[in-house]
């Protein structure tokens, strides 16, 4: 006896309409790589032909129709939408960004993410209202709309090419930021456009900026909330996963409907703060689980709003008029010119201010056209269709000018990428190229099949090696000259290095902090290596351990505000980070002598060896200066460093005793367990105590032996501690002279020619110019790390007042400098 067949409810035909949307959508991933066109290209067609349907009122019987009904039920209202769809489209593209190497970049990405968006805002509207007379405010708001684009396409070939990581990194931020920024700029503008209320530039760009700054703030709080949530929940990875979906909502909502600003800068600032400051927090495992879960909220939503667009662009093409045409193809080459002359005429200003690297032409001409638009614009295209508060007329002419504007950049700009790119010639390499390449392939591979062949021996079966050809090394050698096998050299050494930096991590012998530090200095070393040759290399090895922003800024913090730790924590970081470089290094230098020499040739090899050799001594004399200063941290954390090195032992032994069966699953959980707990307590880096106790330095000095307690006391209140760091410039030639320095430990070098003069703890230099009024007549650096005690020329007359014998050695002293010497070594 047949079931009765219940009739279809609307929540099952919503339902059912989704998942099909959904289930059909997945499947053009893979038919947009078989034929070669962007999956935008493939959603929006199918979108259309969704929406033709719909339009045409043709009936389907059956499963078809129910799914056909359910789609059409797909409509949530603008607020929804953007409350729905938004987070996880930005949520997800700020946790994979590379914060530390979107930061070396900053500049560009900032041109690019905001000045590019109010000058694409801009061009649109009053090329709309001039051209066309559309009313400005309606066509700035369309100009908001327009203005963020999608960079996938862009992204995509940048990796097939190999184009430098740079400029991946520069492009995913701009895809980042400026979709931001154009949601929290149409925001401003799509209130005074319902309000109708009256706004100058001036108020617009305040309101605009007081959203951003909201945002960010309020981002950032609930991220570092997040921060401090999540190991509660450690284990438990459900309840991590679940908080996380909850911080996007969370931040979205609390900003833009309560606290008036951005809320999606908020979900930016708050997926940043969660990859920067909390990922290490995470259970083991999470952080990857996290990334593929928002990767796939990101997906659905990417497809749905797509879909969801097109399906109403057949019905607005019926009442296409010319004007609507001709808004296309002004908003088209608005857009294009305001690109164009962010790329073409603003970007070189910043290389010109060496605020950024220079772009290459080819690679900025494939920025240029690549600037497709996408699910954002979708998004809020729809989002003003559904605002009843706007004028039906309004509403049609903005959703079908957005739109279009959108199929047009995807059937015209992300068609045509390619095509570009042969014309500029970034689809081959030149036989240079191809042949280091090449070589660099080989030996990846040859080093993979040792790896096989060990293995199997291990195993017990018979795998032989298959070494490289002598021959093969030989003609490489005849037909690429030393410059070139040398490439391959420090490329295969960038590479190598990368390596170990992960293992470095699945071994636990570095934190994952740590490590993604060292991988930004990688990428930016290769990055280097791959467009400046031998030259890059070195300059970007010479940038790669000179201090950061964040420690100029905790530098900062500490001079002027007398806050020391987030300076202390920047010095540990620094201190294990050259330690891990040290030894990864030396592994490199071996790579380099076993299995590059006999590729690269020995007259390659030789330099090779000279350029790791400089940056191996640069990097030991950099964490060297740093153990001179604090000896009992060294220890500290070389115990810790051999501490994980015996745990990460420890875990191999055990999971063999378990493959072995000389232990059960129990006893080796058991274990395994113990290990985990020991590996935490080590996850903290020791404290690092910078010994900028005032008294106690003030006690250290010479000049201050046998004072009394009392005395040090109201000395104290004279002098003010300061850490300088090495190689850093304390005094400058020439400048006004307004304090004096006590070293109280470490050394400086004082510029005299012929000679510099080394000064060490217990001198004191800088006095001339505050005693003689005088400019300063030669540069003072840290030679290492230092601390100093300051004097300024205010207190001087108190402190020689409260010990006229003080001014009288320093008075000689000063006498003993030879007239225009600032300063020289005590005798």
């Amino acid at each position: 006896m047949s079931e009765p067949v219940h009739a279809v409810t609307g929540a099952i035909l919503g339902v059912l309409g989704a998942v099909s949307l959904l289930g059909v959508g997945s499947m053009l991933v893979p038919a947009a790589k078989r034929v070669a066109v962007p999956y935008s290209v493939l959603l929006a067609v199918l979108g259309a032909g969704i929406g033709a349907i719909l339009a045409s009122g043709s009936v389907f019987a059956g499963i078809s129709g129910d799914i056909l009904s359910g789609i059409r039920n797909i409509s949530p209202d603008s607020e929804s939408l953007l409350y729905l769809f938004l987070p996880p489209l930005l949520f997800a593209g700020g946790l994979t960004i590379d914060a530390r190497r979107l930061f070396d970049d900053v500049w560009p990405v900032m041109l690019l993410a905001i000045v590019a968006v109010v000058l694409c805002c801009l061009a649109v509207g009053y090329a709309l209202h001039i051209a066309l007379s559309i009313s400005l405010l309606t066509a700035l708001v369309l100009g908001a709309i327009v203005s963020p684009t999608d960079t996938a396409a862009v992204l995509s070939i940048f990796r097939d090419i190999g184009a430098p990581r740079r400029l991946s990194v520069i492009v995913e931020g701009e895809s980042l930021f400026n979709d931001a920024a154009a949601i929290a700029l149409y925001v401003v503008l799509l209130q005074l456009l319902i309000t109708g209320a009256e706004g100058g530039v001036f108020e617009v760009a305040i309101e605009f900026m007081i959203a951003m700054l909201g945002g960010i703030i309020i981002g950032y709080g609930l991220g570092r909330t997040f921060g401090w949530l999540v190991p509660l929940a450690r284990g438990f990875m459900v309840t991590e996963l679940t908080l996380s979906v909850a911080l996007a909502y969370l931040s979205f909502i609390i900003a833009q409907h309560y606290a008036g600003a951005s809320g999606i800068v908020a979900v930016v600032a708050a997926a940043i703060t969660v990859s920067t400051t909390a990922r290490t927090r995470l259970t083991p495992g999470t952080w990857e689980a996290l990334l593929a879960i928002w990767r796939q909220l990101d997906f659905w939503a990417t497809l749905l709003i797509f879909v969801l667009a097109a399906m109403k662009f057949p019905d607005a093409i019926s009442q296409l008029s010319m004007s609507d045409v001709n808004g296309i193809i002004v908003v088209f080459i608005a857009a294009l010119v305001a690109r164009g002359f962010s790329l073409y005429g603003l970007m070189p200003v910043l290389a010109f201010a060496r605020l950024a690297g220079p772009i290459n032409f080819r690679y900025k001409t494939v920025l240029w056209w690549g600037g497709v638009r996408g699910a954002v614009t979708a998004a809020l295209a729809l989002s003003v269709a559904d605002t009843e508060l706007i004028d039906p007329e309004t509403r049609r002419y903005i959703f079908v000018v957005a739109v279009g504007f959108v199929l047009a950049t995807l059937f015209v700009n992300a068609i045509t990428l390619r095509p570009l790119m042969k014309l500029l010639r970034l689809d081959k390499l030149d036989e240079r190229e191809r042949m280091v390449k090449n070589r660099v392939l080989a030996l990846s591979r040859a080093r993979v099949e040792r790896e096989v062949a060990e293995a199997a021996k291990r195993l017990g079966l018979e795998r032989a090696i298959q070494e490289q050809s002598s021959d093969e090394d030989a003609r490489f050698r005849a037909e690429l000259g030393p410059d070139d096998r040398l490439m391959v050299g420090l490329i295969s050494a960038c590479n190598r290095e990368t390596e170990l930096c992960i293992d470095y991590l699945q071994r636990g012998l570095a934190d994952r902090e740590v490590v993604d530090t060292m991988l930004a200095y990688t990428g930016r070393l290769l990055d280097s290596t791959l467009a400046r040759g031998e030259k890059g290399y070195v300059e970007a090895s010479r940038r790669n351990h000179q201090v950061t922003w964040r420690f100029r800024a905790a530098l900062w913090l500490h001079r002027e505000m007398q806050i020391e730790g987030p300076l202390a924590g920047e010095i540990a970081a620094r201190f294990e980070i050259m330690l891990i470089k040290d030894r990864i290094l030396a592994d490199i230098k071996d790579f380099a002598a076993n299995q590059l020499k006999p590729m690269i040739g020995d007259d390659a090899y030789a330099r090779l060896e000279v350029i790791l050799a400089n940056r191996s001594a640069s990097i030991h004399a950099t964490h060297s200066a740093l153990e001179l200063q604090y000896p009992e941290y060294a220890r500290l954390i070389r115990q810790r460093l051999v501490e994980r090195l015996s745990l990460a032992i420890e875990e191999s032994e055990y999971r063999v005793q378990l493959d072995q069966s000389l232990i059960s699953a129990e006893v080796f959980e058991e274990l395994e367990n113990d290990r985990l707990r020991r590996m935490k307590a080590l996850s903290h880096r020791p404290k690092l105590d910078l010994g900028l106790e005032l008294t106690e330095m003030i006690a250290k000095v010479p000049l201050f032996t046998g004072v009394s307690r009392e005395s040090i006391d109201r000395i104290a209140k004279l002098l003010r501690p300061q850490l300088h760091v090495q190689g850093e410039q304390i005094i400058k030639a020439g400048e006004t002279g307004s304090e004096m320095y006590f070293i109280v430990s470490g050394e400086v070098d004082v510029m005299i020619r012929p000679h510099p003069v080394r000064l060490k703890r217990g001198d004191f230099f800088g006095e001339v110019a505050l005693i003689k009024a005088q400019p300063r007549n030669a540069d003072v650096v840290a030679a290492t790390y230092c601390e100093v005690l300051t004097l300024r020329r205010r207190d001087l007359a108190s402190l020689f007042r409260q010990y006229p014998g003080l001014e009288a050695h320093i008075a000689r002293k000063a006498e003993e400098r030879r007239g225009s010497e600032d300063v020289k070594p005590k005798s």
